[in-house]
């Protein structure tokens, strides 16, 4: 699997997919956090709650505790699926099994904080090594032929694909969960012990952050890694390393994410990153930064790496400093959640020395965030297309070419290609799919040389829809290999239907660019073709298909001939019409679209379309013109070396089941008109 670089890391599968899984479990991440600030609250201010409530929220706390982490893990594993195509069912099956043998096995650790953070650990880790593995031995395992399998269940189809793929997977971590605790058993524990206070501080400081710009709870790491090693180290003044940083350091929680918060609040105008933030600093406000982390995201930015390191680093190195001189003093427990400036009352008898140093601390956090989050907002205030053309035209960004307005179309866009295919959805569900087929005929003889395949929708009214009006917001949905799926299909039960009744004709069917595109989707394909339904099939594509990645369209459509198929290029004349395009990809035929032909009715026209043909039957293209509606068009392409003829003059489309008694007369009828 190819790792993405630091510049995309920020806007890959991988971060997109934390930051989803994120948002989406929000709710829970809140109420966990609201639980555990009041029972932090009620043991500071020694509250009474009513109805003996501390010891019910305190066990409320530690279910969330372990929920959350098979809660995250399991959101990140049906993201993570989607967006590697792995199938979400099976890999959530698979992680949450996983989770469940870390929770058997974390009983080596002797804490409870280290069992929650075993299983945290996992809850990130398990995620991506078990899809990455599943989609490792997919691609490595021979493909099953699944056909027949495929007719009784699709669902039963997948699940014999993945049972190996799946008792590899699972083994294989199974064995790593099980054997993995006897050696975590804080392995740097001691030699972090013997390091002095401000080694570890910085090396503590390096790895919590460094985890937490992955995407990985640092804290929680390094307490595994070290035994709690940081809880332990006293520096004086009644603290420990943790208390330290807890007390005084991380303002608004990891990387000093309350600093962060500020800087990108003054300087980020982008509408959508200020609703995260907007969201984020309230939980910055009680020294929670995962919304902030994964929301924006600031996970994997590449331009807050070093800041992110720096500015703890900076204020780690005043709080030491602080404490070695005397300046400051605990004399109570830290609570990480309570505010950062407010819990100065609640850790010190002299809570203004301490709200000094934090300020000192916070300023000097701000300081070191302010030219990276500057760069960054510059970087992000234009798109990556205006950044090119920016860089081309030679303008910067004091020009900034209306940026913020073009994302802001795209967004809407985007939105309203949802709309569409939801509308689209609905409508194909009110209805059912037909298929019509519409004969082409020989522009000589009048002869039927073949059949297109056309899709219709009927709904209940008795009204039948061309594809224009639900396929293409499909197709941009991402539901184009389904439709291509099912003609492919109907096709075949149709021609089965015309044999029974002693009519055999080759067939010419639309596939639309993700069929022919996608490797699953045309593996797919080619299995449905591998039968009956293969035979004499001819397959028709737009230019705009053969445009996107040719290389790979060139090979599939090889594919496809070597089966004996035959490739056609539709509607030549609307699209790119780009001779190069298709002559790269060796279709057989071109069909010339009926705008061409309307145009002939002027003596420019005509000369064009003549021109087209020539130079088309020179390349050694066969010709069909689409749109014939009347005789003396007939007669024209006819005249321009036209081979086949399809349009309404030779017949409109067919339901299938007349096809076979229409043929007959379609013949006799263009025979006659021929001769005459």
């Amino acid at each position: 699997m190819k790792f993405p670089s630091l510049e995309t890391l920020s806007h890959g599968r991988l971060a997109m997919a934390l930051r989803e899984s994120f948002l989406a479990l929000l709710p829970l991440f809140i109420l966990m956090h609201a639980v555990g600030l009041l029972v932090d609250l009620a043991v500071l201010r020694s509250w009474e709650l009513p109805w003996n409530l501390l010891p019910v929220l305190r066990s409320v706390r530690l279910f969330l505790m372990y929920c959350w982490p098979l809660a995250i893990g399991l959101a990140l594993t049906i993201h993570l699926a989607r967006a590697y195509e792995v199938d979400p069912v099976i890999a959530a099956i698979l992680v949450l099994g996983l989770l469940l043998v870390a929770v058997q096995t974390n009983g080596e650790f002797q804490s409870i904080k280290l069992r929650v953070a075993w299983v945290s650990i996992g809850a990130i880790l398990l995620p991506l090594l078990g899809v990455w593995m599943l989609r490792l031995f997919l691609s490595a395992m021979p493909q099953l032929d699944t056909r027949a399998l495929s007719m009784i269940s699709p669902a039963l189809a997948r699940t014999v694909v993945h049972i190996v793929p799946f008792a590899l997977s699972f083994t294989s971590l199974s064995v790593a969960l099980i054997v993995l605790p006897s050696g975590m058993q804080a392995p740097l524990g001691l030699w972090v012990r013997s390091l002095p206070d401000g080694v570890v501080l910085v090396l503590s400081v390096l790895v919590v952050n460094g985890l937490w710009w992955t995407g990985i709870h640092g804290a929680i790491a390094w307490d595994l890694l070290t035994g709690n090693a940081l809880w332990e180290i006293q520096i004086g003044g009644g603290a420990t390393l943790a208390e330290l940083m807890y007390g005084l350091v991380y303002a608004g929680g990891s990387g000093c994410a309350l600093a962060l918060a500020l800087c990108l609040w003054w300087y980020v105008k982008d509408d959508r990153d200020r609703r995260v933030l907007r969201w984020a600093l309230p939980f910055a406000a009680v020294n929670i930064s995962e919304p902030l982390l994964f929301g924006l995201p600031v996970v994997g930015q590449r331009r807050l790496l070093i800041p992110f390191l720096l500015a703890p680093l900076a204020g780690a190195a005043i709080a030491l400093m602080a404490f070695h001189w005397g300046w400051v003093h605990f004399d109570r427990k830290v609570y990480w959640m309570l505010p950062f400036g407010l819990n100065a009352w609640a850790l010190s008898s002299d809570p203004w020395a301490l709200v000094g140093v934090q300020g000192l601390i916070l300023l000097t956090a701000v300081a070191v965030y302010r030219p990276f989050v500057r760069q960054l907002a510059l970087a992000q205030s234009m798109t990556e297309f205006s950044r090119h053309l920016a860089e081309q035209l030679g303008v910067g960004p004091s020009q900034e070419l209306d940026a913020e307005r073009r994302y802001a179309q795209s967004l809407a866009a985007l939105q309203a290609s949802h709309s569409e295919a939801q509308e689209a959805m609905k409508l194909v569900e009110r209805g059912s799919l037909h298929l019509y087929y519409q004969p082409k005929v020989s522009a000589q003889t009048g002869r039927i040389t073949g059949l297109e395949a056309l899709l219709r929708l009927e709904l209940p009214d008795g009204t039948v829809l061309g594809p224009g009006r639900f396929l293409p917001a499909l197709e941009r949905a991402g539901y184009g290999d389904m439709f291509d799926a099912w003609v492919i299909r109907q096709v075949g039960v149709d021609r089965a239907q015309w044999r029974d009744q002693h009519f055999e004709c080759s067939v010419a069917i639309n596939l639309t660019a993700a069929s022919l595109a996608d490797e699953r989707a045309f593996a797919a394909m080619m299995q449905q073709l591998s039968g009956p339904a293969g035979d004499g099939l001819e397959v028709e594509l737009l230019e705009s298909s053969l445009a996107s990645e040719p290389a790979k369209v060139k090979a599939h459509l090889g594919a496809l001939r070597s089966r004996g198929g035959k490739v056609l290029v539709d509607d030549f004349g609307t699209g790119y019409a780009n001779l190069a395009v298709f002559h790269s990809a060796d279709v057989d035929a071109v069909k010339i679209d009926r705008s061409l032909l309307v145009g002939a009715a002027e003596s420019r026209g005509a000369q064009l379309y003549r021109e087209i043909c020539s130079t088309l039957q020179r390349l050694g293209y066969k010709l069909v013109a689409e749109g014939v509606e009347t005789l003396a068009e007939m007669s024209f392409v006819r005249s321009c070396g036209v081979q086949d003829v399809q349009g309404f003059w030779v017949s409109r489309p067919l339901p299938a089941r007349a096809v076979p008694g229409s043929i007959a007369g379609i013949e006799a009828r263009l025979g006659a008109a021929g001769a005459a």
